[in-house]
């Protein structure tokens, strides 16, 4: 494992392509902060006591090399700020990474995909700052995550299936 966890020249092709750096044209042009692209995968159980959440746990993998690198731990619910029926979900996403912990917290559009009954694609861009906590050599920063995903829902709210891309980009400190 390399001593830099982001592992920043090497992901920042895969940045682009993943549309981590896609501002709106208005932004005034800045040197972006640090960068992780990382992949949820697997399957996994849902957790949770309490009746209207779910909660799943998955591996973590470097995009960049598919070494497993940690766990991402996801608690989903239907979002009460969007109309039913769970057509976005209120995530509250745990990265436990080497050297500390990222928390994101973000609404998460889901919407079943018509190519494969009982998948769905997963996706959150947002606008502001969604990184609510950090540990460790992240301690104090903030920044945006955007997801990309296919997920399994056919087991679900028993069981889900990801395989879900992740677009950390760290605020320059």
């Amino acid at each position: 494992m390399s001593s830099s966890p982001w592992r920043r020249f090497r992901l920042l092709p895969l940045a682009f392509a993943m549309g981590v750096f896609a501002f709106p044209a208005a932004a005034p042009a800045e040197e972006p902060g640090d960068v992780l692209a990382l992949n949820s995968r697997g399957l996994s159980k849902n957790i949770s006591t309490t009746p209207n959440r779910t909660v799943f746990e998955f591996e973590l993998h470097d995009l960049a090399t598919g070494e497993r690198i940690g766990t991402v731990h996801d608690d989903v619910f239907c979002s009460t700020s969007t109309p039913p029926p769970c057509a976005v979900f209120d995530a509250l996403t745990t990265f436990r990474l080497p050297g500390g912990d990222i928390t994101n917290h973000a609404q998460v559009s889901v919407t079943p995909d018509p190519q494969r009954p009982g998948f769905f694609l997963v996706a959150s861009h947002p606008d502001s700052n969604s990184i609510v906590a950090a540990s460790g050599i992240y301690a104090g920063r903030t920044g945006k995550i955007r997801l990309h995903g296919h997920d399994d829902g056919r087991g679900y709210p028993n069981t889900l299936g990801a395989d879900d891309m992740w677009s950390v980009v760290l605020n320059p400190r």
